[in-house]
């Protein structure tokens, strides 16, 4: 499924690591998933792109969610990463290959990370086109945000696992339940 790239490539980021935090880890990952040559060289530019990239693509899967993700928290979503991404998009040369049925986006760039980066936008369109995008969520948990695709008939799962970040959040629930002072109509 094209779409597990860009769920394992928006959880490069967790809590305290990130797997594509420098040139040569971004190198890796890229050649570790079979979008560039061994040994290609990733620029400061083209790192801080795929990291911007990477952002824009969660806030983007947050809207994808039945209800609205919390705010932003300090390890969550950036809210300007969507505007940013839109940006980015601009630069990247892609292009409609007619030659093939049906018709599809390429990345048409000499430079293999742009390539490998606007290729990563080809299988954005394409689940679009497909169907599949809406199903690519973000976590709800604020300490989270990880990618999951939702698997549920309904479409409605919320959090990238019950056991952990479900759990939580129904502790966090019951316990605001529990201190909170008794209202009028309970007395």
């Amino acid at each position: 499924m094209p779409l597990r790239l860009i769920e394992e490539f928006i959880n490069t980021r967790r809590r305290d690591s990130d797997e594509i935090g420098t040139r040569p880890q971004l190198a890796t990952w890229l050649h570790d998933h079979g979008l560039v040559p061994a040994g290609e060289i990733v620029t400061a530019e083209q790192r801080d792109r795929a990291e911007r990239i990477r952002e824009g693509l969660r806030a983007l899967i947050a809207e994808n969610n039945a209800e609205p993700v919390p705010s932003p928290h300090p390890d969550g979503l950036d809210p300007a990463a969507r505007t940013e991404l839109a940006q980015l998009t601009r630069e990247f040369p892609l292009k409609l290959d007619v030659t093939v049925s049906p018709p599809r986006l390429v990345a048409c760039s000499p430079v293999p990370v742009e390539a490998a980066l606007a290729g990563l936008l080809v299988i954005v369109a394409e689940a679009v086109a497909a169907g599949t995008w809406t199903r690519l969520k973000a976590c709800r948990e604020p300490s989270c945000r990880w990618a999951y695709y939702d698997h549920s008939r309904n479409r409605r799962r919320t959090w990238c696992s019950m056991d952990l970040c479900g759990n939580r959040a129904k502790a966090r629930a019951s316990h605001h339940r529990k201190s909170a002072p008794p209202s009028a109509a309970d007395r």
